[in-house]
């Protein structure tokens, strides 16, 4: 069985990509990545072959750190679609190239889903979307409560679709010209994605009540992120640990809330008041908090650090709150954009943590507060202790190769 994984964005979201491929190397499925330069090494350091998609010259725009700013100017906007649409083309040009070496089925990013389902009638290959979040979560009140009626996130996924599809149209359009697909029925993402088989890589115990996903979408439950061969932690981190009570960590991941030395201002204020501890990860905003109670860190594998901790405050990405989970820790979720407010607003309905701040206005007052109520109350460590047993029973990968299978 020859796989192409398909897959983009920040290394955050490769990882649970990455184990995904591992997993099925040693289950003896042939996996070659298609990916940006700057995520192959996620995927060589594995034994993974990549094809890299040519992207770099668009990602710094893609992913920058204002990315999630509200205020943006109309001309921001449109050089923001155009180089999406750009992106796009890319892919579609990339993957089509990796297709031709020899594939039988196309394990496709979301963001990638409407080009691979393409691509994958075009050339007579299978196409599987694996998805780590999916567009319906850009729609936070969705999970607003604990339940929701039953068609809700089917419609919500339509209307996500149909909102970003002017971001792909030139590239489909190009792809079913160059390999001949016809246009019927297929103008669309909506169209094109309707009854796509789709496997989503976190438990379906975290969605909403009475929740039905669209046609041919089933929780596969998670895919865990595959710690990098040879890896130590540093001396700094262990001798922190083993001096004294367990810390709170800090991060947020690849979105930049605020000022950097504000943010860190919060922090250090925060962590005096409680009289606790904290790691804090710098992340891409390059957070810098210095205290005789506080050390900063780079990159650490999360599954190793988290059960590490008393608590943790995080912006509430799919990938993070499912390692906090799997830890059984409670958290306070601080997010920020796109999926990030629908995992926050799950772990508050589950009663897995006692509020959600946003993380463009927190402050010291707030932070403590928030940590108080998560440190002070057993309850939300015993659930999420609980939950991670749930999770502990699930096989994601199993679930990939089940649909693999012709």
């Amino acid at each position: 069985m020859r796989v192409l994984l398909v897959t983009w964005g920040t290394t955050g979201d490769a990882l649970p990509y990455a184990g995904l491929g591992t997993r099925l190397r040693v289950a003896g499925v042939m996996v070659t990545v298609a990916t940006s330069e700057r995520l192959a090494p996620v995927f060589r350091r594995h034994g993974m072959p990549v094809h890299v998609l040519p992207l770099a010259e668009h990602e710094e725009s893609a992913l920058a750190p204002d990315r999630f700013d509200r205020r943006q100017s109309p001309a921001r906007l449109r050089r923001r679609k155009r180089n999406a649409q750009d992106m796009a083309q890319v892919i579609a040009r990339g993957v089509i190239g990796a297709v031709a070496q020899g594939v039988d089925v196309i394990l496709a990013h979301p963001l990638t889903h409407p080009l691979c389902a393409v691509i994958a009638r075009g050339t007579g290959t299978r196409c599987v979307g694996v998805y780590t979040a999916a567009p319906a979560m850009l729609l936070p009140r969705l999970s607003a409560g604990s339940r929701m009626p039953a068609h809700a996130y089917r419609i919500a996924e339509t209307l996500a679709r149909a909102a970003i599809s002017p971001l792909y149209a030139p590239a489909l359009s190009w792809t079913m010209r160059e390999l001949g697909v016809r246009r019927t029925g297929t103008r669309t993402v909506v169209g094109i994605l309707r009854g796509e088989r789709v496997l989503h890589g976190f438990s379906r115990g975290l969605l909403p009540l009475g929740s039905v996903l669209p046609g041919g979408h089933t929780c596969a439950g998670y895919w865990w992120p595959v710690r990098d061969p040879g890896w130590r932690p540093d001396t700094r981190l262990t001798d922190f640990l083993d001096s004294g009570a367990a810390p709170v960590f800090f991060g947020f991941g690849s979105v930049a809330p605020g000022d950097a030395r504000q943010l860190g201002a919060t922090i250090r204020t925060a962590v005096r008041e409680l009289g606790l501890r904290a790691v804090v990860q710098a992340g891409w905003q390059g957070l810098d908090v210095r205290g005789d109670d506080i050390l900063t860190i780079g990159e650490c594998p999360h599954e190793w650090l988290f059960p590490r901790m008393a608590a943790l405050v995080h912006h509430a990405g799919p990938g993070t709150v499912g390692a906090g989970l799997r830890a059984g820790v409670p958290a306070v979720p601080a997010p920020l954009a796109l999926d990030q407010p629908f995992w926050a607003r799950r772990m508050t309905a589950l009663g897995l943590a006692p509020m959600s701040l946003d993380a463009r206005s927190l402050t010291a007052t707030t932070l403590a507060g928030a940590l108080s109520a998560t440190l002070r109350d057993e309850t939300y460590r015993d659930r999420c202790v609980a939950l991670s047993k749930a999770i502990a029973a699930e096989d994601g990968t199993a679930r990939v190769l089940t649909a693999l299978a012709p």
